[in-house]
């Protein structure tokens, strides 16, 4: 059994999970998901890539004190599975300027400054056009 992730940060409104949390059983898992990059391909919108972001102060090998939890791992692997696009955990500081990217398949995470994350991003579904 997976114990449901508690929200941490006391930033983000968090009514709808709290009530999930306590109103359903232990079984019924819900769990947010962060991003889908998207682009216009052939005059349609479609996602191309899903991301799972962590803020955190320093992105470098502290990702392994910030772990993705196992419900959002599961979902990372299912978008991957069912939608035939990658998915990535990013981890990166408040400033937007340090990232630690991985795919949810592989087991090295590679990290960039801001310029090289753009161009990361920007080129994310080329391979599909």
């Amino acid at each position: 059994m997976v114990d449901p992730q508690e929200e941490i940060t006391e930033r983000r409104p968090t009514n709808y999970s709290r009530w999930h949390r306590k109103a359903l059983p232990e079984w019924c898992y819900m769990t947010d998901g962060d991003w889908f990059e998207q682009r216009v391909i052939e005059g349609e919108l479609r996602s191309v890539a899903y991301i799972e972001t962590i803020e955190i102060e320093e992105p470098g090998e502290g990702n392994k004190s910030h772990p993705l939890w196992k419900s959002k791992e599961a979902l990372c692997l299912e978008i991957e599975r069912k939608m035939g696009i990658p998915a990535y955990v990013v981890w990166h500081n408040s400033a937007c300027d340090d990232f630690l990217v991985q795919r949810i398949t592989e087991a090295t995470p590679r990290r960039m400054n801001r310029g090289e994350y753009m161009e990361f991003i920007k080129n994310l579904g080329r391979q599909i056009r």
